[in-house]
């Protein structure tokens, strides 16, 4: 009887939590994760908050979650494991009856781009290992946005002289009162505002200022995701367009300290749209265009060519600058032709390749700080 007894004991103790835990273990069982900021800058630190709560009176005694983010990412810790632009993060827990758990990853962000750490996969099994039961949470995820760096470099040597002051342009319907050329005689139709009264009066009739259209230069910033001549669809060479990626924050972030009126232009789209922004000056369009560097994708939408020519002819007054992971024939030619396309490669130069407008730029590992 008695060894009956220890038997069915046995068998309970192995049986009974593999049933309970295979038919309710998921019941009032939540997860979550979240980052402690979303958005972040290339090589800043973050934490990754894991929380899991157990709802209900039955313990679960070996809890497994394993997450799948993008390799750039760097967990201090070791229960992580890489497969190629994957890393793979796992978590073990035991959880007592309506208990919750919360596990804090600090997290190295050390390239650019909009990451999420996602596909949660829940395992549960009993205290010997003998139930294993898995389920993923599809809905659970973390989003970050990591920033390039703004760093210090030599972009200044290789903006236009002419980015400050005015220009002059085309007049338009109503006059520009801020660049006077000369003097002439009044005309029905002319404002009693434009009226020199010190040239009337030499004069003995009536003289009116004349004026000329004027406009603040402005800076149109190209990226070209064509890291070699083969390129068609989709980048080859990420180092290299990564290292073009921060010569171009370097760019921008120069041209925000002058407030140079700048656009950032790239031969890609975002979501169906152009991968472009519109001419703003100062700190604010600084962080909106960084962003888009951040998402840009690593697809090719149209050749390099195409974007020199939309954007050397759309806008007059806008000096441009290339900035391109290396020069390619083509673009080479481009800029014998184009007086007012600055090319900057993201790798040194050949001797074959030096152009007075084709130059390359050093860039440093100290940031240029946040304002």
């Amino acid at each position: 009887m008695i060894l009956a007894a220890l038997l069915v004991c046995i068998v309970l103790g192995l049986f009974l939590p593999q049933y309970l835990i295979t038919r309710f273990g998921y019941r009032n069982l939540t997860y979550s994760l979240a980052f402690s900021e979303d958005e972040v800058t290339e090589g800043d630190t973050v934490t990754l908050i894991e929380t899991i709560s157990n709802n209900k009176l039955l313990p679960l005694p070996w809890v497994k979650a394993d997450l799948t983010t993008d390799a750039s990412l760097l967990f201090a810790t070791d229960q992580t494991a890489v497969s190629g632009d994957a890393r793979f993060i796992y978590s073990y827990f035991c959880l007592f009856p309506r208990r919750k758990v919360e596990r804090r990853w600090r997290v190295t962000c050390t390239k650019r781009g909009c990451f999420t750490v996602s596909h949660a996969v829940i395992v549960l099994s009993d205290l010997f290992g003998n139930a294993e039961c898995s389920r993923l949470f599809a809905d659970i995820s973390a989003a970050l946005t990591v920033l390039p760096a703004v760093r210090r470099s030599d972009a200044a040597q290789a903006f236009p002289l002419q980015l400050t002051g005015e220009v002059i342009r085309n007049r338009t319907l109503i006059p520009d009162r801020f660049a006077v050329c000369g003097i002439r005689p009044y005309t029905d139709g002319d404002s009693v505002r434009d009226v020199c009264w010190s040239a009337t009066a030499r004069a003995d009739t009536p003289m009116v200022r004349q004026y000329q259209e004027t406009a603040v230069p402005s800076l149109t910033v190209l990226l070209n995701l064509e890291t070699r001549e083969t390129d068609r669809d989709q980048l080859t060479d990420k180092a290299a367009f990564e290292q073009a990626v921060r010569v171009c924050a370097a760019v921008l972030g120069e041209a925000a300290r002058q407030h140079v009126p700048v656009r950032l232009c790239a031969n890609t789209v975002i979501d169906t749209q152009p991968a472009e922004t519109p001419f703003r000056s100062g700190d604010p369009a600084l962080y909106g265009m960084l962003r888009l560097l951040a998402a840009l994708p690593d697809t090719i939408s149209f050749r390099c060519e195409t974007m020199l020519d939309y954007a050397c002819t759309k806008e007059s007054i806008s000096s441009v600058i290339l900035i391109t992971p290396q020069p390619t024939a083509a673009i080479l030619r481009y800029a014998d032709a184009e007086p007012r396309l600055t090319v900057i490669s993201a790798r040194p130069l050949r001797d074959s390749e030096i152009r007075r407008n084709v130059r390359h730029i050093s860039i440093y590992q100290e940031r240029i700080p946040k304002t």
